[in-house]
């Protein structure tokens, strides 16, 4: 039986999850299901958090301590599994920000798994007086960059955006292996008739941080209004940059116009992403545009960035569109005319569906099977 270790901040019941711990359990538990695999994942722990539990077929170790140390603290968390009498075959080094150089110390062959390095965009997530966190970050990407580099170590993307970007930093090519994310597609595709809002309604979803820059699409709706006056728009999602597009929403005089839903559900999400005429995704950088392939699921049209990991997630003319990141009069084109074209916009339903079939987790979970064995072996 192989028994792996993976190392990620935090499991999917975390208060901060996101969409890297989607992909770890998804994946992982899939694989902890099966006989040929034992499964551990060491995180932090949270307010509230068991020490110990198991979910999806995985063993969580949560460490005590604050989250932001934990790259600090993940070696002698390591070496007290060791001491209970653990052993691992590998190590899933789970990248996210700051590296944890598990390759230094651990023993066994290891594999990073990287969804996306911030780079510069790092830069619109802080005040210029918090300059310190940017530095600190890009700091962490560059020395896991040239650590990778020197070691030879063998790299999951889930993007080749993002595999062209560590290329770029010095990874050997032949050690890369581009395994996209996967959808629950069964729960997003339905055979039952969906009526679609009413008005001409935009959706945002993810969360609302400044580097999402969301506010570029609250600055298109004029325009978009001028074309389709009863369009609108709502914001699904929580985070601290919600008080600044607030803001804008009244200096726009848009209130009315936008709606802010907050944290819904995910069947509330689903019945939105199905109700919605188009989706849209501004950011200037994703590992692996998720939101963007859940509304195409669903059958609506995306609307995204012409950014890495976005570019990749929707056939532009036919399931969306791509536009030029931060161009508000471009990308106010592109959705009115989705927005007035009945015929365009069912032709392009139709394509989303059935491109967002291709990506499943269970193909996801098949692939890094492979992988992992190949790195066993030595074939990597």
């Amino acid at each position: 039986m192989r028994k792996i270790l993976i190392i990620n901040w935090q499991d999917r019941t975390n208060p901060f999850f996101g969409g890297a711990e989607v992909h770890l359990h998804e994946i992982y538990g899939r694989l902890a299901r099966r006989n040929d695999y034992e499964v551990t994942l060491l995180c932090t722990g949270y307010p509230g958090s068991k020490d110990q539990e198991t979910l999806d077929g995985i063993r969580i170790v949560r460490s005590p301590g604050n989250r932001n140390t934990f790259n600090y603290r993940v070696k002698k968390e390591y070496l007290k599994l060791l001491a209970e009498g653990k052993k691992f075959d590998l190590v899933i080094e789970d990248m996210n920000k700051m590296p944890f150089f598990a390759e230094k110390w651990c023993g066994v062959p290891v594999i990073v798994q990287v969804h996306h390095f911030f780079g510069e965009t790092i830069w619109g997530e802080f005040p210029w007086f918090k300059f310190f966190f940017p530095l600190y970050v890009l700091w962490g990407e560059k020395r896991a960059l040239k650590h990778y580099s020197r070691k030879k170590l063998p790299v999951i993307s889930v993007s080749q955006s993002t595999a062209d970007e560590i290329i770029e930093g010095g990874v050997d090519p032949d050690k890369i292996e581009v395994i996209y994310n996967g959808l629950p597609v069964e729960e997003y595709i339905t055979d039952e008739k969906i009526d679609r809002f009413t008005k001409p309604t935009i959706v945002y979803l993810g969360r609302i941080k400044t580097y999402k820059r969301v506010d570029i699409l609250i600055k298109a709706m004029p325009a978009i209004r001028e074309r389709i006056p009863d369009a609108r728009l709502v914001i699904i999602g929580s985070g601290d940059g919600l008080p600044e597009l607030r803001d804008l929403v009244d200096l726009l005089s848009l209130s009315g116009v936008v709606e802010f839903t907050g944290f819904i559900s995910e069947e509330e999400k689903k019945d939105y992403l199905r109700k919605a005429w188009v989706a849209v995704n501004t950011s200037p950088k994703e590992g692996w545009g998720i939101v963007g392939m859940e509304a195409q699921a669903c059958g609506t049209p995306a609307v995204v960035s012409d950014a890495p990991g976005l570019r990749e997630s929707i056939i532009d003319g036919k399931t969306g569109y791509l536009f030029p990141f931060g161009d508000e009069a471009a990308l106010a084109d592109k959705v009115s005319e989705i927005l007035t074209s009945d015929n365009l916009r069912e032709k392009m339903e139709n394509e989303a569906v059935k491109w967002a079939q291709k990506f499943t987790w269970d193909e996801a979970a098949i692939q890094t099977d492979k992988f992992i064995g190949k790195v066993l072996n030595g074939e990597v």
